[in-house]
């Protein structure tokens, strides 16, 4: 501590330590310590410090903590994907020696659990520490939930289920051309077909570059089967393609394949002319 001293006759007040040059040769740094409060323990191992008697002690305190850090252990399930997330700051992570990914957070309180199946299954339920949870979603490939956090938990979920699929069949539709639409290219809407299933109630013609394609707009929620179909028209235009389904964000169920340049021309000129065309669906594989 500053202390008020006295040298040579002439005093000085609030002095923090005193430089004493030494007989032979150098100095000497002098301090008050009697206000040090401070004990062996108190000090990291290894280091030193001057005691209120002014005695040079080791300190003994081993300063060292284990990680107090809440972890959440993510357990991946096939077909689908789980997502964690915290407001900020961002939860740190590692991968453990199963190859799951362990998430530790100091701060955070509430976790977000997102669960995504791949476009051909349902989502299982959100699992936390072996327990199903109640799902925030209304989508069967989706489901959500906020956890409070705890040390130690484990999230995962139920497997995924595969969406049961019905063959798609053979159908003749009769169309009109509508012109060019923004999503679905070249259009052309049906005014008969035959038999009513699977039911179509429009084909757009699209290009991408130097691929052609066609999709089905169907008015049905059945999910159905990929199937290699033949494509005719009434005016003797054939085709073969590979028929894949899938749900748009935008335009629903649809069936989706690549079709060749003449066949595109073909129902892009019909769409353009407002003609009516033919067209055969024939499954073939």
């Amino acid at each position: 501590m500053k202390v008020n001293v006295t040298i040579a006759g002439a005093s000085y007040s609030e002095v923090p330590s005193i430089l004493i040059p030494l007989k032979n040769g150098g100095r000497a740094r002098f301090c008050e310590v009697s206000d040090t409060t401070a004990k062996a323990a108190d000090v990291a191992k290894g280091k030193k410090f001057y005691t209120s008697e002014g005695e040079l002690v080791t300190g003994t305190a081993d300063l060292s903590q284990a990680d107090a850090r809440k972890t959440i252990t993510l357990i991946q399930k096939e077909h689908q994907t789980i997502t964690l997330t915290c407001n900020h700051p961002e939860l740190s992570s590692q991968t453990d020696s199963d190859g799951n990914t362990v998430y530790a957070t100091t701060y955070q309180d509430t976790l977000s659990i997102n669960l995504k199946a791949d476009t051909d299954y349902y989502a299982g339920k959100i699992t936390i520490n072996g327990e199903e949870q109640e799902n925030s979603s209304t989508n069967p490939q989706l489901a959500y939930i906020s956890a409070p956090i705890s040390n130690g938990m484990i999230v995962s979920a139920t497997d995924a289920a595969p969406i049961p699929t019905v063959p798609f069949t053979d159908v003749s539709l009769t169309m009109t051309g509508q012109g060019t639409q923004w999503l679905t290219g070249h259009m052309l809407m049906t005014t008969k077909q035959s038999p009513e299933s699977p039911k179509i109630v429009g084909v757009g013609a699209l290009e991408n570059g130097s691929r052609k394609g066609l999709l089905f707009l169907l008015d049905e929620e059945k999910r159905y089967a990929g199937c290699k179909v033949e494509l005719t028209t009434g005016t003797g235009i054939s085709d073969t393609t590979e028929l894949f389904y899938e749900k748009d964000d935008d335009l629903g169920v649809i069936m989706i394949g690549e079709i060749s340049d003449a066949l595109y021309s073909y129902l892009a000129e019909a769409s353009a002319t407002k003609a009516e065309v033919v067209l055969t669906i024939k499954v073939v594989g």
